[in-house]
């Protein structure tokens, strides 16, 4: 990985392992009564809350449920009037799953307890899930970071993201992996300032296509907010407009660096991705990969005919021009988990 640049592109999948929702469990939280709506009312009544917002909730996820569309941004870009009260669910949920959110040793045993829940016999155990288990798959950023400090030993020994070989073009919302590698660095290098980690951490570039729930406090001392916040009217009202639509990608800063990102890549990993069309198009994906660039995506959950035709439309899209070199053996696409993926192709 070192000296060759390697972008990771993530959808809502690579977060799944530490206890974020797939598309698919976002839509099952927001419909059933047992996910969202349970918590969102136990919220309502201890604050207090009595205005028209619970109506409109309850309005919107009727009319989403109804519609059978799995991707909540598909939706909301389909109908803009309902887009503002869709995203401030969306920023409820994510700041929901940020409270119960874990990592490393932690979130493998609540996996493993989940898995025993779906496992059993008893109807009570099951309805605490009530549908797709929320922790799913391996520790890929345990990995990754694991690598990223190889050979790298001493009190100052910081790696140096300045070279720009490593970035992450993220479709996600949440501010998990940004999380996770500050706390990482900070107790793997207690002697290290604070400032001085802070500084390595801000080279490396990490990209929301549709923005970022929030930047935490090391990342924007004015505008930054904690990890696990209280969450409050005031905050989400805040912070939902900092979330965008598939539709209103343009007016993110960040878009057209993160379309620059794959046409100098060696190698790109699709990590927890859906690859729907439209988010392909936003990067300008397959059709800015060089014809040299090794391609590898999971697609976790998919058969066999599903994960030929999501590498066939990777193929057909770099040959817009006849290519000068052959291109399908550089195109990996396996149904795994991210851990599975990088153990097995990472250089």
């Amino acid at each position: 990985m070192r000296g060759k640049k390697t972008v990771f592109v993530l959808g809502a999948g690579a977060s799944c392992p530490y206890g974020y929702p797939s598309g698919a469990r976002l839509r099952e939280l927001i419909c059933f009564d047992g996910g969202f709506w349970s918590d969102y009312s136990d919220y309502l009544r201890r604050n207090n809350i009595k205005e028209e917002k619970p109506g409109e909730v309850n309005r919107f996820r009727k009319i989403f449920k109804d519609a059978n569309i799995k991707s909540i941004d598909v939706f909301m870009a389909n109908n803009p009037k309902l887009a503002p009260i869709g995203k401030y669910i969306i920023a409820y949920e994510v700041f929901r799953a940020e409270r119960n959110s874990c990592f490393g040793e932690e979130a493998k045993r609540i996996q493993e307890e989940e898995k025993r829940a779906m496992d059993s016999d008893s109807r009570y155990r099951r309805d605490l899930i009530r549908g797709t288990p929320e922790f799913q798959g391996g520790d890929w950023y345990s990995y990754l970071y694991n690598r990223l400090i190889e050979g790298l030993v001493g009190k100052n020994a910081l790696p140096d993201f300045s070279n720009g070989n490593l970035a992450f073009i993220t479709f996600n919302y949440d501010r998990s992996l940004e999380h996770f590698l500050y706390e990482s660095f900070r107790n793997s290098f207690t002697e290290v300032p604070e400032s001085q980690v802070i500084q390595c951490l801000k080279k490396l570039k990490i990209l929301h296509v549709y923005g970022q729930i929030a930047p935490l406090k090391w990342q924007d001392c004015n505008e930054g907010m904690d990890y696990r916040p209280q969450i409050s009217e005031s905050l989400l009202g805040r912070v939902s407009s900092n979330i965008r639509t598939i539709y209103e990608e343009k007016q993110n800063p960040e878009l057209m660096e993160a379309q620059n990102l794959p046409k100098q890549a060696k190698q790109i990993f699709f990590l927890g991705f859906g690859y729907a069309p439209e988010n392909m198009d936003v990067l300008g994906l397959p059709g800015l990969i060089p014809q040299t660039c090794w391609v590898y995506g999971t697609a976790f959950g998919a058969n066999d005919k599903e994960v030929k035709r999501i590498r066939n439309r990777i193929i057909e899209g770099l040959r817009t021009d006849p290519p000068s070199v052959k291109v399908e053996n550089r195109i990996v696409i396996e149904s795994t988990d991210c851990l599975d993926l990088l153990r097995n192709y990472l250089d």
